[in-house]
């Protein structure tokens, strides 16, 4: 009988150490779901909707479905996502998003020069005989002639009076200011004088060798104040940054583009 008992309890013992076992494996695993869910949810929504992009390309990978998502890149540099439709893309066109977009990409194109060959191939290939065309950092009038020459109108600034000087006795039939560029109020005034015509290109020479917060700090005052089509810049800074830069929606790692 005593041994019986014994098993029996040995049994029991047993029987309890099993349950405890279950138990304490049920609640880990309701504790491990329970804290994945926290995790997800304190993901911002950004992380969330690419976890889940890159949960349905995996799944669309097997059943031979495409791994990048559709859309294309407007010309205001939004990315236009969906089947892109004319009607889709018409839509964008005509919203606030795209007009704002474009007011703050006003000038179309940026153009990086390092040496002065460089700068002047650059008049003869892009100035044509209807532009207006004023040249930040005229100095003597040297590239001034060239755009001249090519330019309906052209007006030259520097901000050194000895070199205005030069630059107007050198060329009597060419406009050149003296004033500092970075003065808007004369910047402003200048272009307010040619109204209703207005520069249609600006050339910008204030030495290449300067540093390119100064460039860039010019170059955002001439796209507020004057809007042109085209900016020209000779800066060995600014053409070594555009060398190494790619914009993040070309990039071939980025999977919104096509």
């Amino acid at each position: 009988h005593i041994h019986c008992s014994n098993a029996m309890e040995d049994g029991g013992v047993v029987s309890i150490d099993v349950k405890a076992l279950l138990i304490a494996s049920t609640a880990a695993a309701l504790g491990f779901f329970a804290g994945f869910q926290i995790a997800w949810v304190r993901l911002s929504p950004r992380v969330r909707r690419r976890l889940h992009r890159e949960k349905h390309q995996a799944n669309g990978k097997g059943s031979g479905e495409t791994s990048r998502s559709v859309g294309i890149i407007c010309e205001c540099g939004a990315i236009i996502q969906g089947k892109c439709t004319p009607e889709e893309i018409e839509r964008h066109r005509a919203s606030n998003r795209h007009h704002r977009n474009m007011l703050r990409h006003s000038g179309k194109e940026v153009v990086a020069c390092e040496e002065v060959s460089e700068y002047r191939d650059a008049v003869l290939a892009l100035v044509k005989s209807d532009d207006v065309v004023l040249e930040v950092g005229s100095h003597v009038g040297g590239t001034t002639k060239v755009i001249a020459g090519v330019a309906g109108r052209v007006v030259g600034v520097d901000q050194q009076p000895e070199l205005v000087a030069q630059a107007r006795e050198n060329y009597p039939s060419i406009q050149f200011e003296n004033f500092d560029a970075f003065d808007s109020t004369k910047l402003v005034a200048l272009t307010k004088s040619l109204e209703p015509a207005r520069f249609t290109k600006v050339f910008i020479d204030i030495s290449g060798s300067r540093d390119l917060a100064t460039v860039f700090r010019m170059m955002d005052l001439i796209d507020k104040i004057i809007r042109p089509d085209a900016m020209v810049v000779k800066s060995q800074a600014l053409k070594k940054m555009m060398l190494r830069t790619r914009l993040w929606i070309e990039h071939p790692l980025n999977q919104k583009v096509l």
